[in-house]
């Protein structure tokens, strides 16, 4: 077991290598008023997306020129000011500062933009305890740190208020983040309208987890299918990696939407995707519960994403 985490550490330096020099980088806007003084998300810290669907996959995605960047940019200037919460999906951590990715504070710089146009209080729920493709962060005392516990410091730094900041830290994928934030959250906090935030790059497989469990949600326990209204706030890539490994990772989520597709299929009740969550997935059933000890990702370009 020593050996496949100090393969992973190893891997994982090796894939920090492959990330641009500006990686550390941070940009911060604020968010300022459109005409008639109405908020205009185009001045979001890195949003480039803001749908009511999910987005296409990369690879079927036509180039944004022309009318199409008009109809972006248009889209862009009404988001959402009503939201009962914004949903932020944590993306793993590092050894140094704030122990935050680039593009995880791409996110949460979204986050921020997006909970000062809100016309009411509105929190802002980190998502995610970890990832099984690292060992995880400790504190020198040796506990575990979070993924959700480093966004909520730094979005506390930003000037979030603790009081509007949740939690969640059972999920160590973008699968459980979505299901845990609905169990453990949206549905008991009675949450109907939900910003959801994470990259471009990882938008498409998001969007539709979210969708498919919320709205499955809804119809079986809710007796309402459209309960949930979910908004995806996608922040921009650019920059960020070096073009192998955003291919890389894209081809990955692609692929794991496929995937997830097939499972989805076969979910008629909100039970069904709990047991199939908890019986087969690699990070949530006992049985597989060993899987933690290897390392689940050999292609630094890939690893170097996480």
């Amino acid at each position: 077991m020593l050996l496949a985490r100090g393969a992973q550490v190893a891997a994982g330096r090796q894939a920090a290598r492959m990330l641009l020099p500006q990686q550390h980088a941070v940009r911060r806007l604020a968010v300022r008023a459109g005409a008639g003084g109405a908020p205009d998300a185009r001045h979001v810290p890195w949003l480039v997306s803001l749908d009511a669907a999910p987005p296409l996959p990369h690879a079927l995605r036509p180039a944004a020129s022309g009318r199409a960047a008009a109809a972006i940019a248009a889209a862009l200037s009404s988001p959402p000011t009503d939201a009962d919460a914004i949903l932020m999906l944590a993306g793993g951590q590092t050894n140094t500062g704030n122990n935050l990715p680039p593009w995880v504070e791409r996110r949460l710089d979204t986050c921020l933009g997006l909970q000062r146009l809100q016309s009411k209080p509105c929190p802002v729920l980190c998502l995610g305890g970890g990832t099984p493709h690292k060992p995880p962060i400790l504190r020198p005392s040796g506990h575990v740190i979070h993924e959700s516990t480093s966004c909520a410091e730094y979005l506390i730094a930003g000037g979030a208020p603790r009081e509007l900041i949740l939690k969640e830290t059972s999920s160590y994928d973008t699968v459980g983040n979505a299901f845990f934030s609905l169990a453990i959250h949206a549905l008991p906090a009675g949450w109907r309208r939900v910003l959801v935030v994470t990259s471009d790059f990882h938008m498409p497989r998001s969007a539709v987890l979210f969708q498919d469990m919320y709205s499955l949600a809804g119809a079986d326990l809710l007796g309402d299918p459209e309960r949930f209204q979910l908004t995806f706030a996608a922040c921009s890539d650019e920059g960020l990696f070096e073009g192998e490994v955003l291919a890389a990772r894209q081809e990955k989520e692609a692929g794991s939407l496929v995937t997830w597709r097939k499972n989805a299929s076969g979910f008629k009740r909100f039970s069904d995707l709990h047991e199939w969550l908890h019986q087969t997935h690699q990070c949530y059933a006992v049985s597989r519960q060993h899987d933690f000890d290897k390392a689940t990702i050999q292609d630094p370009r890939l690893l170097a994403s996480y």
